[in-house]
């Protein structure tokens, strides 16, 4: 009968003499990335039949506790008596889109693409004047985690096409579709943390406005009315600057037999990373 000592020795000589030659530093990594896959694959796996994992807020206390259907909310804000419009609108994450064609009775129409009630935005609307503010903020982040079971979330904005208004536009992440071409805009302001955007401003039937445009990571496409007499400054970081219809000065781009004597549509953008499409159509 062999000692416990023998075994030892002989184990010891058969891991020794393994063949290591083919053993390289990346294939080390690689297995050890797969056995940390595997290992998290698993304690996920026993975490969610244990229950363990959080649930989503939403699935505990609201009525779409049962439904991974989206859900549609629309809310119109009435002018109620006002001839021009100062509209702010703070989205934190998801896929926007704004637009005229509000009913003529209204400053604004929100709709809402949810399924978590808690989801729906805070609107605020007062009357000063002549002038009718509305606000529509996005409130916090509440049951959006990262495993969440009710993405995706959406908002469609439809404006007054005749009234003069003042817009201001923030999205946290997300692309954002602004096609402005209809609105009476007297000022404009947009800014997107992550995400792609596109504003079209052209068959716009406004006068000479000041637009700013923040974009942090991701393309932005501008389109403007190619009659219109607009100036465009540009400070980007990395990525490519193209144009349709655009005459160029270093940063600055205008619109073909632009006279500055005249009045001036001014648009400055500023953009992190990501490619920039300036168009006159």
């Amino acid at each position: 009968m062999n000692s416990p000592k023998s075994d030892n020795d002989r184990l010891a000589y058969h891991v020794g003499g393994l063949n290591l030659s083919g053993l390289t530093m990346t294939k080390v990594i690689l297995w050890l990335a797969a056995i940390t896959i595997v290992s998290f694959a698993i304690g996920f796996g026993l975490l969610a039949l244990s229950g363990g994992l959080p649930q989503p807020h939403a699935l505990r206390d609201t009525p779409f506790q049962d439904t991974h259907l989206l859900t549609r909310n629309t809310t119109t804000i009435l002018l109620d008596g006002a001839s021009s419009g100062s509209i702010r609108i703070s989205m934190g994450a998801g896929e926007f889109t704004l637009g005229g064609g509000a009913p003529a009775f209204s400053l604004m129409e929100a709709t809402v693409f949810s399924s978590a009630a808690e989801w729906q935005p805070e609107i605020l609307a007062s009357v000063n004047g002549t002038e009718k503010t509305v606000t529509m903020i996005e409130p916090g982040h509440q049951g959006r985690e990262w495993f969440a079971f009710h993405t995706p979330y959406s908002w469609h904005i439809q404006i007054n096409d005749l009234v003069p208004v003042d817009l201001k536009v923030e999205v946290g992440a997300g692309d954002s579709n602004l096609d402005l071409g209809s609105l009476n805009l007297t000022s404009l302001v947009v800014s997107n943390g992550v995400g792609d955007t596109d504003i079209d401003i052209s068959r716009s039937r406004s006068g000479p406005f000041r637009a700013e445009v923040h974009n942090g990571v991701g393309d932005l496409t501008v389109r403007i009315d190619k009659r219109s007499n607009t100036r465009i400054s540009v400070h980007s970081g990395v990525g490519n600057i193209s144009t349709i219809g655009i005459v160029k000065n270093n940063n600055t781009y205008t619109t073909v037999g632009f006279n500055p004597s005249l009045p001036v549509s001014e648009i400055a953008i500023t953009q992190g990373v990501g490619s920039i499409q300036l168009e006159a159509v």
